[in-house]
């Protein structure tokens, strides 16, 4: 992806843009706003780095540094609950800062007995952030889901805390033990405990008074399950020790009687005897809740019912294909593609219209019964390419593309694809990402004035999957048929379908392959999961996030909204599919096999979380020469059956630790033992042992050739083997 330039990233990283009222979908926002939205637009021209050719960084205008007060822009919680006329709590006063603290709570859990857990999310009308145009998020989204996201963080606020003590990304170890002052308990059905490793965090991205603690699970949640928070013993770096709120000073001591908290006493004394048996002992809590994940059945219902409707409407061979452009580059031998198609297919729709400002997007279409409904059809465009090597009869396979954040399937014909094309026999393919493609770039921009609309990126991508799936059915059953194939005497071994994806591809790669019938092997490139996770920490999100931070300006609800949308976004992110993998496959869906490949340092997609992937123990190992110790993670030597993570380093350090973009200023690092550069751009050509200015590493792991070699390798065999030669993988 093409990004700013770092100064100009340093500059606009966070600050905060003056207020001028112009009006924006009829109401005042502020001009910067406008402005943010279209220079969040100009950054992303060709993102993921999906293309051939390597573009230089580009300059971009800078927001502007006068101050807004963001303090005002949502309720907090200063009295006991209160109850909407829908019957949903407004207010959480456990955290009296804000409103919707602290997350996830249990007070917006409402009983409902037809859900698996028993339980519907129900947000009150003032729950969630308002906008400096005083509109809160708008809720009924949540009420699909009978819990919380399994990619939730906890957020907790306490101004002026000293987390010294407390676990943290480099030393997690002390989470799992009983002196930590934060505790993230798993409770069994069975009524049993175990504490879950987790590191926690203050919010980087606002000012000291609006720093959130970010609680972090290091592994994924498990679905339907019950967890229990708790702090204990904390202070403030003047070493002042934290004092309970009211609210919760009354529930801890039992004093609630007549009282607005009295509906909630049975349920905290409850957690506070699961807590007494596991050795905490109440009247040292500072503050603890419990809540509860959501399951399988809201979370992925929706996707899957999509699924499995379009595929029986479409039929066993799915859509036709109608090939309406073709690039005949047969007689090049120097052209990387023999033959460059695109065309078009028609599959159901299952979404509505949703204006998101001036820019139209997309909601699910539910029916009467509340499932996703078919509402007529949509065209959408696919290409594909083929190489030289499939013009003499030799059978190739089929390889599905996944392009990079916010581009079109028409990247799959980057250098990188081509290698691989020529090399393993394949033939590629590709359409968009519908939900997070070019074309939703001006929706998912406006989207962020007002986050009532976010639940549009999320059905999206419903839509997105169930077009990726049928596209790939329709290739392997219809392309070996059509009369171009025919005519060129290209040969389709159909047994030999599989999916590579790189970044966004790489992320949602994960989903598709989890979801997918028909593919049972998948390479991920550069890939992550939790976007919630993953924002803060990308370059990527920085455009965006200048546009937040005009409408949404205090920290504190910024980091609700973001943590809060994951639990939608959970429903389409890999954070609740990698499980279903392998371990736990959906429904009528084979299991799946994946070769993740990481770089150290990357700017765009944070490795955490892929160590979050490894450390939740559902098949996905950590290959030999990561590069760093991962706690509660052994790695696997290689060859190795399966799926794994294979780590790439090109010189980056590893970040340092916190919710920002990694930053790499290291000039003067030697091109390596040899003066060996993997690519010329990156080095002064001043002679030997030239210095060489670090780049971000994101999209170079793709274009190594032991990478390439190990990629195909898997997609053939599944088997992970050693391509660096018992070393740690680097160009040197």
């Amino acid at each position: 992806m093409s990004t700013p330039n770092k100064a100009a990233l340093q500059s606009t990283r966070y600050a905060r843009a003056p207020y001028a009222g112009v009006p924006y979908a009829g109401a005042p926002y502020p001009r910067a706003i406008v402005a943010a939205v279209f220079f969040a637009l100009a950054a992303l021209p060709a993102c993921g780095g999906d293309e051939d050719t390597d573009k230089k960084d580009e300059d971009t205008a800078t927001a502007a540094d006068a101050g807004v007060d963001g303090g005002t822009t949502s309720d907090t919680a200063t009295s006991a609950d209160t109850v909407t006329k829908g019957g949903a709590y407004d207010c959480d006063p456990l955290q009296p800062t804000r409103c919707a603290l602290p997350w996830p709570s249990n007070l917006y859990l409402a009983k409902d007995s037809k859900t698996t857990t028993g339980y519907r999310l129900n947000f009150g009308a003032k729950t969630l952030p308002r906008n400096l145009n005083d509109k809160h998020v708008y809720s009924d989204a949540y009420k699909r889901l009978d819990g919380y996201g399994v990619g939730s963080a906890v957020l907790v606020h306490f101004p002026g805390i000293d987390i010294k003590d407390m676990a943290s990304e480099s030393k997690p170890d002390v989470s799992v033990t009983k002196k930590s002052p934060s505790l993230l308990i798993e409770i069994a059905k069975d009524g049993s405990a175990s504490l879950v490793p987790h590191f926690v965090e203050l919010d980087q991205t606002g000012e000291k008074d609006q720093q959130v603690l970010f609680l972090r699970p290091l592994v994924i949640l498990n679905e339907a399950t019950r967890y229990i928070v708790a702090f204990h013993g904390l202070k403030t770096t003047d070493g002042k020790a934290i004092k309970p709120s009211d609210a919760f000073a009354k529930l801890r001591d039992g004093k609630t009687t007549g009282t607005d908290l009295a509906h909630r006493q049975a349920g905290f004394d409850d957690i506070f005897g699961l807590l007494d048996k596991a050795g905490i002992k109440k009247a040292d809590l500072v503050l603890s809740w419990d809540f509860v994940t959501a399951s399988t059945n809201t979370l992925h219902g929706d996707l899957l019912h999509v699924r499995d409707k379009g595929f029986a409407i479409a039929g066993s061979k799915g859509p036709e294909l109608k090939i309406t452009k073709t690039v005949d580059n047969s007689k090049n031998k120097k052209a990387n593609w023999a033959y460059e198609l695109q065309g078009t297919f028609t599959v159901p729709r299952f979404t509505r219209d949703h204006m998101v400002g001036s820019f139209k997007m997309h909601m699910l279409n539910f029916g009467k019964d509340g499932k996703p409904a078919q509402n007529g059809t949509i065209t959408r465009d696919f290409w594909i390419r083929v190489p030289h090597t499939a013009l003499d009869g030799t059978p190739h396979g089929l390889a599905q593309y996944g392009h990079g954040l916010l581009g079109r399937g028409s990247q799959v014909g980057g250098g990188h694809n081509a290698y691989l094309a020529r090399e393993g026999k394949l033939i590629f393919f590709a359409c968009d990402w519908s939900g997070m493609a070019s074309a939703d770039n001006n929706g998912i921009a406006a989207m962020i004035v007002d986050m009532s609309d976010f639940p549009v990126l999320v059905d999206g991508l419903h839509q997105g999957m169930l077009e990726g799936l049928l596209l790939a059915r329709a290739m392997r059953e219809r392309f070996a048929g059509m009369d171009f194939t025919q005519k060129h005497g290209i040969k389709i071994d159909k047994k030999r379908l599989v999916y590579t994806g790189i970044s966004q591809g790489g992320i949602y790669g994960g989903t598709l392959m989890a979801l997918s019938q028909d593919i049972t092997r998948g390479h991920l490139g550069v890939p992550g999961q939790n976007y919630a996770t993953l924002l803060h920490r990308s370059v990527d999100f920085q455009p965006f996030f200048a546009v937040m931070m005009g409408t949404y300006g205090n920290a504190i609800d910024r980091a609700i909204l973001l943590t809060a949308g994951q639990s939608l976004w959970d429903m389409v992110d890999p954070s609740s599919h990698y499980v279903h993998l392998k371990t736990k496959p959906h429904n009528g869906t084979p299991k799946h096999e994946v070769l993740l490949a990481s770089a150290t340092g990357d700017y765009q997609v944070a490795l955490l979380t892929n160590e979050i992937t490894v450390r939740s123990g559902w098949g996905v190992k950590l290959m030999k020469h990561y590069g760093k110790a991962v706690y509660g993670v052994k790695e696997t030597p290689f060859p190795h059956k399966g799926s794994g993570l294979v780590n790439w380093s090109f010189g980056n350090p590893w970040p340092k630790p916190g919710n920002v973009p990694p930053a790499d200023d290291i000039d003067g690092l030697k091109c390596g033992p040899s003066n060996i550069c993997l690519l010329k751009k990156d080095c002064d050509p001043k002679g030997v042992f030239a210095p060489c200015k670090l780049k971000d590493p994101h999209g170079k792991p793709r274009k190594m050739p032991n990478h390439q070699k190990q990629l195909l390798h898997f997609l053939d065999t599944g088997e992970i083997i050693d391509v660096c030669n018992d070393s740690p993988c680097d160009p040197f």
